[in-house]
C-alpha cells in the first residue's frame, strides 16, 4: 500500500498541432547544453521559453523565479545517480527557444544500474506552434544514436497530456503503466475525520511509536534504506520493463544535501515497531518556489504490517502536520499508479481528487531504428 514514483520523464507537449506561419526546419537546431556554463543570454532565452511553456500547460500553478530553477539544473549535471543529457531546441531564425529534450540513464556507480541499465529515459518538450514540423523526429535521432553507443535497449518516457500521448502511440510506444496526478484542496479537508484517524492510530497499535524526522537519523539509516527500497518497489509498475531501484544510504544523504541547498523542506513521519521494525513511512517535500503546493512523495506500509491502520495513521499526521507547519500551502500533490487500489481508497476518502491523468510507455531501442527510417 504506497504511492510514489521513480520514471518521472515525460513528453508534456509534442506531436500534433498546425502551424499556420511559415516554418524552415533547416533553422531548428537541437544543441547539448553546457548548463554549467551558460551564459546570461542563454537563460534569459530558456527563461522566456519557460514563461510560454507554464502559460500553455500549468497556468494556474505557482511559476518558479529564474534563480531557483538554474540553481536545480545545474545541481543535476553532476548527480550521483543519472546521467542525463540536456538539450536546448533553438528556432535559429529567431534566436528563440522552442523546446528542450532531457534523456538518459542509471551511471554505472548507481546500485540501481545492473537492473536497470537497459533503460533508456527521455523528456521532450516543445511549444505548440513548433509541434509535428519535423523537429521530433530530428531529436528522436539524436536519443537513437546516443542509446546505441550506450547500449540501451529501451526506452521509456510518458505523458499526461493528449498531444504526448498521441506522439507516442504514433512512433510505436506501448503504454506500460497509467498514473494519476491527484489534489487535495486544505480548504476541503474533513479535518474530523483526520483527527480521528490520528487517534485510532496508536489504538489499534499501542506498542507502536510514530516517529517524526526532517531528517533520517544515522543509527536507522540503513534499516530506512532497506524498508524505503523494498516500500518503492511494491507498488505496481504494470508493465515497465523495470528492475528494483535502490536507494542507499550514501544517495539519501546526497539526496539531503541537494534539497538543503535549494531551501527545501523533507519531512518523514515512520512507525517503529517494538522488534525494531520500520513498518511504515510516508514523507513530503516543501519547495519554497511554490509554497502553495506541497508534494506528497512515497507513502507505504510493510505488507506484513498492513491491516492495522498504519497507513491512515501516517497520512493523517502528515496531513496536520502541513496544516502547522506550511501555512501558505492549500494544495498537497501526489502522483499514484491507476491500480494502486489501497493508496487511492485513502486519498478518496481524504478528498484527493485527480488533477491530471497520465501514461508511462516503452519501447524497444530496435522499434525506434524501424521508425526512422521509415520516416
Amino acid at each position: 500500500m504506497l504511492n510514489g514514483g521513480i520514471l518521472h520523464v515525460k513528453i508534456c507537449n509534442v506531436g500534433l498541432s498546425i502551424m499556420t506561419e511559415k516554418f524552415d526546419i533547416n533553422q531548428i537546431k537541437v544543441e547539448q547544453a553546457d548548463l554549467l556554463n551558460y551564459t546570461k543570454e542563454d537563460w534569459n532565452l530558456y527563461h522566456e521559453y519557460r514563461r510560454i511553456r507554464h502559460s500553455e500547460a500549468n497556468p494556474d500553478d505557482p511559476f518558479v523565479d529564474d534563480e531557483p530553477t538554474e540553481k536545480s539544473l545545474k545541481m543535476q549535471v553532476n548527480h550521483p545517480e543519472f546521467d542525463f543529457q540536456f538539450s536546448a531546441i533553438i528556432d535559429s531564425s529567431i534566436n528563440k527557444f522552442v523546446g528542450r529534450v532531457v534523456y538518459g540513464g542509471f551511471r554505472e556507480t548507481s546500485a540501481s544500474y545492473e537492473g536497470n541499465k537497459h533503460l533508456l529515459q527521455f523528456d521532450l518538450v516543445l511549444l505548440k506552434k513548433y509541434r509535428n514540423k519535423g523537429i521530433e523526429t530530428i531529436v528522436l535521432k539524436q536519443i537513437y544514436e546516443y542509446g546505441k553507443k550506450k547500449n540501451h535497449s529501451i526506452l521509456v518516457s510518458g505523458s499526461d497530456e493528449k498531444d504526448g500521448k498521441a506522439f507516442l502511440k504514433a512512433i510505436g510506444a506501448q503504454t506500460a503503466l497509467s498514473g494519476v496526478e491527484n489534489r487535495l484542496k486544505l480548504e476541503e479537508v474533513e479535518w474530523n475525520m483526520v483527527e480521528t484517524w490520528a487517534v485510532e492510530g496508536p489504538k489499534r497499535s499501542p506498542d507502536t511509536e510514530l516517529k517524526l524526522v526532517y531528517s533520517i537519523p544515522d543509527d536507522i539509516l540503513e534499516r530506512y534504506c532497506k524498508v524505503y527500497t523494498e516500500t518503492l518497489n511494491q507498488q505496481p509498475f504494470g508493465d515497465l520493463d523495470v528492475n528494483d531501484i535502490v536507494f542507499t544510504p550514501e544517495l539519501f544523504r546526497d539526496t539531503e544535501k541537494r534539497r538543503a541547498a535549494l531551501g527545501r523542506k523533507h519531512i518523514t513521519f515512520y512507525t517503529l515497531e517494538p522488534n525494531g521494525d520500520i513498518s511504515g513511512l510516508t514523507e513530503l517535500e516543501y519547495r519554497p518556489e511554490r509554497e502553495t503546493i506541497v508534494e506528497q512523495l512515497l507513502t507505504g506500509v510493510q505488507e506484513k504490517y498492513r491491516g492495522r491502520g498504519l497507513g491512515k495513521w501516517l497520512k493523517a499526521e502528515m496531513l496536520l502536520k502541513v496544516k502547522e507547519e506550511f501555512p501558505k500551502a492549500n494544495i498537497i500533490s501526489t502522483g499514484n499508479a491507476t491500480t494502486n487500489a489501497p493508496m487511492l481508497s485513502i486519498n478518496d476518502r481524504l478528498g484527493f481528487k485527480p488533477h491530471k491523468e497520465g501514461i508511462t510507455a516503452q519501447l524497444t531501442l530496435e522499434s525506434l531504428e524501424k521508425y526512422l527510417e521509415a520516416k
